[in-house]
């Protein structure tokens, strides 16, 4: 049986978003959408499933949002081969399943999620992941220092925390790589004439990073993405870092 919810769009028809037990055929997929009115359909993938189920089971209200997961899916698809992905903040694994839904049953990626929440991790981990799969416990701001460099970096863990790992994830990222940060809206929603325009808890200073090219991704819980520049073509952009 599918379990289906409805999120309005703009104009009058809507986006379904899908997860389910099966995979279900293209024709399904149709006859639910003609049910609902729906414009459009995301399938949500079986393992993204089972971490809704870890959230209803454990009561967390903050997994990432399907329109953000697919993303992180399709960021997850262009690492490149013998790449590294690093999650900070695990959660019950919702960004994790995505990540790995990208990465199509490829072996040649290392993938390293970090979550500080000890029973979360726990529960995570019984979900069978393949072996190139790492879950570490530890405080993001502890470990991520020595965790080398990687291709893909999701940062997704509460609040000003983000802004005080800004620096060591930008360091962390190799040349090219892409740096994806969630739930930006709380932060675009402030008032702006009281917003400090360098305040340190704001992640929304890495657009000033010139060791960075970034865009603002206004839908869904609102994202920051950005690609990390080589040396020279920083460095033709200036030398501006955090303050």
């Amino acid at each position: 049986m599918d379990r289906s919810n409805m999120r309005q769009a703009t104009g009058e028809e809507s986006v379904v978003t899908l997860s389910f037990e099966r995979e279900m055929s293209a024709g399904e997929v149709e006859r639910i959408k003609r049910r609902l009115g729906a414009r459009s359909a995301r399938q949500v993938p079986l393992a993204v499933g089972a971490a809704y189920d870890r959230a209803r089971q454990v009561g967390f209200t903050k997994s990432s949002r399907p329109e953000v997961g697919a993303l992180m899916a399709v960021l997850a698809a262009a690492v490149p081969a013998g790449g590294r992905v690093l999650e900070l903040g695990t959660g019950v694994g919702m960004g994790l399943a995505w990540v790995m839904h990208g990465l199509r049953g490829r072996a040649d990626v290392v993938v390293v999620s970090v979550e500080v929440d000890t029973e979360k991790s726990e529960l995570v981990s019984r979900a069978g992941w393949p072996d190139q799969v790492s879950l570490v416990v530890g405080d993001a701001r502890e470990v991520l220092p020595g965790m080398g460099t990687f291709d893909l970096i999701f940062l997704d863990i509460p609040g000003g925390l983000k802004a005080s790992l800004l620096e060591e994830t930008v360091t962390a990222l190799r040349p090219g790589g892409q740096l994806l940060i969630d739930d930006m809206n709380p932060y675009w929603s402030e008032d702006q004439t009281t917003r400090k325009s360098a305040d340190r808890r704001d992640p929304e200073r890495l657009l000033g990073d010139s060791r960075v090219i970034c865009t603002e991704l206004r839908y869904s819980s609102g994202m920051i993405l950005g690609t990390r520049l080589s040396r020279r073509d920083a460095c033709s952009r200036g030398e501006t870092q955090f303050a």
